[in-house]
C-alpha cells in the first residue's frame, strides 16, 4: 500500500526518438494525445531534468515541492532538476512544456556553464514563476513556437543546434527580466559566498545540518555565515538549513518506499525518535501523517 503512494522519480524520456535530450509538448498533447504512461503527470512526481512551462492563455495553479503557485497568461514556470511537481488538468489553458537536460545545453557549439550562471532555476533563492508583460510576451512566444516548429520538423544536422540556440536566448532574456525586476534591490555583497554555501548544501545536506560544518568548509566563521544568510534570505543559517532539509525529508517520504527509520538515518539522525520530533516541529505533522496525506 505504501509503495502505491510513492512519488515516482522521472528520468528524461525521449518521447519522439530524437537524438538529443529535449522535448517540446503542447498542453493538448500533454492532456489528451500523448500523456506519459509511466507516471501520472497530474500527481506529484520528481523530475531528474529541467522543465520550463510557458503559458500563452489561461490561468490556474501549478504544484511544486508541496506548494501551489498561481499562473496566468504570460507566466513562465521554471521547474528545477529534482523538484517534485504536478500539473493541473486544464483544457482551457494554451501552454507549452519544454523538457531538457543540462547536458543538452552544454553540448552546443556555444557550450558554456549557463545553468550555473542562471538564477531562474535557483528555487531556494527565487520563486519559480516569472510574469511577463504584454510587451514582453511576443518575443518569448516567437522563440517557443520556433522551437516547436523545429522540433516537429524532420531532423537534419542543424536541428539540435537551432533549438539549443533558441532555448539559450529565451533563458538569457528571462534572466535579464528577472534581474531587472529586482534592480531596485541592491545586489548583496555576499552573493558569491551564498552561492558557494548553496553548492555545499547540495552536496552535503544529508551529511550535516550543523552551521559550523559549512562555515569551516567556506573558511569563514559561523557568525559571518549567519550574516550572509540573514542578508540574502532574511533568516539565520540554521533556519535556512532546516528549511532545505525539511523539503528533502518530504521528498524522501513521498518519493521512496524507505521506512521512517531508514529516512532518519539517511538524513543524519542516529535516533529515529529525534528525527520524528525534528520533522513534527518544523513541518507541523509527524512523518507518518505527512506520508498518509499524499
Amino acid at each position: 500500500m505504501e509503495d502505491q503512494k510513492n512519488i515516482p522519480g522521472v528520468n528524461f524520456q525521449n518521447r519522439h526518438q530524437k537524438a538529443f535530450e529535449f522535448s517540446f509538448v503542447s498542453n493538448w498533447e500533454w492532456l489528451i494525445d500523448n500523456a506519459p504512461s509511466e507516471y501520472d503527470p497530474f500527481r506529484p512526481h520528481r523530475i531528474h531534468f529541467y522543465a520550463l512551462f510557458y503559458v500563452m492563455k489561461g490561468e490556474g495553479l501549478h504544484y511544486i515541492d508541496f506548494k501551489s503557485y498561481p499562473y496566468k497568461k504570460g507566466s513562465i514556470i521554471f521547474i528545477s532538476k529534482d523538484q517534485v511537481h504536478a500539473f493541473q488538468k486544464n483544457l482551457e489553458r494554451d501552454a507549452f512544456l519544454l523538457l531538457f537536460t543540462e547536458q543538452f545545453l552544454e553540448r552546443s557549439s556555444m557550450a558554456s556553464n549557463l545553468m550555473q550562471q542562471l538564477s531562474l532555476y535557483n528555487y531556494h533563492l527565487y520563486p519559480p514563476v516569472l510574469q511577463l508583460t504584454e510587451k514582453q510576451m511576443p518575443i518569448f512566444s516567437q522563440l517557443i513556437l520556433r522551437m516547436g516548429d523545429e522540433y516537429n520538423a524532420p531532423d537534419d544536422q542543424l536541428t539540435e543546434e537551432i533549438i539549443q540556440s533558441a532555448l539559450k536566448i529565451l533563458l538569457c532574456m528571462a534572466e535579464r527580466i528577472r534581474k531587472s525586476n529586482r534592480a531596485d534591490q541592491p545586489q548583496s555583497k555576499y552573493q558569491e559566498e551564498f552561492l558557494q554555501f548553496q553548492k555545499l548544501l547540495n552536496l552535503h545536506l544529508l551529511e550535516s545540518r550543523q552551521v559550523q560544518y559549512y562555515a569551516d568548509a567556506l573558511s569563514i566563521s559561523s557568525k559571518k555565515l549567519n550574516r550572509i544568510t540573514q542578508d540574502i534570505m532574511n533568516q539565520p543559517a540554521k533556519a535556512y538549513i532546516n528549511d532545505l532539509l525539511i523539503i528533502e525529508m518530504k521528498r524522501l517520504l513521498m518519493n521512496t518506499s524507505l521506512g521512517i527509520k531508514e529516512i532518519a538515518y539517511k538524513t543524519g539522525f542516529d535516533d529515529p525518535t529525534n528525527f520524528v520530533k525534528y520533522f513534527k516541529k518544523l513541518a507541523g505533522s509527524t512523518p507518518v501523517n505527512f506520508r498518509r496525506k499524499f
